[in-house]
């Protein structure tokens, strides 16, 4: 008896029959929306969609992760011995 892989979507529907999955892979330079293709699936660093709902989904939560300023681990340095200035909108 074969073993095949379930596949669940982020939103938790387990793929059965239908052909509107698609596939994403999220990096730090962007995200990519890819068609279904079984091989591709398995791969660790990609993420399965159930449809195009939560294809939008993802691809709005990338767009607020990237509007995000990068926090920054360090301390600021002043320029030329004077504290940054701020700016106040």
């Amino acid at each position: 008896m074969a073993v095949s892989p379930t596949f669940t979507c982020v939103c938790g529907v387990q793929k059965k029959t239908s052909n509107h999955w698609i596939l994403a892979k999220v990096t730090s330079r962007g995200i990519t929306f890819m068609p279904w293709d079984w091989d591709l699936a398995l791969s660790n660093d990609i993420i399965t969609l159930c449809g195009e709902g939560c294809a939008s989904a993802l691809l709005s939560r990338s767009l607020g992760d990237w509007k995000r300023p990068a926090v920054s681990t360090t301390e600021p340095t002043p320029i030329r011995g004077e504290e940054r200035e701020l700016a106040v909108a």
